[in-house]
């Protein structure tokens, strides 16, 4: 009986850590590309491919560039290159929000 119990316990543990496997988190490379999707899409938000197009093509590139090394399973890389477009989206966003202020100063 004894026997029994223990196996059943050893079958739930397994069944349980199998679980855990399953709910894994995602490699960093692809939870950067994703924020730095993001953030390109609040960068579009504020107008920024109009009012900081050199950032907003940047930004683009970088991305780009983040979603090939991915693809080529280079994660280190792929890791530098989206923090690189975050950064980068963020400031055409920045920029472009400060140009839509500064217009609106002048009205």
């Amino acid at each position: 009986m004894c026997y029994w119990k223990n196996v059943l316990i050893i079958v739930i543990f397994v069944l349980i850590g199998g679980c855990g496997l399953a709910m894994k988190k995602p490699p960093a490379s692809i939870e950067k590309i994703a924020n730095a999707e993001l953030a390109l899409a609040k960068a579009q938000d504020s107008n920024a491919p109009r009012l900081a197009p050199q950032e907003w093509f940047l930004a683009q590139q970088k991305l780009q560039k983040a979603q090939q090394a991915l693809q080529q399973e280079n994660d280190a890389k792929a890791i530098r290159l989206a923090e690189q477009a975050l950064v980068d989206a963020q400031l055409a966003e920045a920029k472009a929000e400060l140009e839509m202020a500064r217009r609106a100063f002048e009205e």
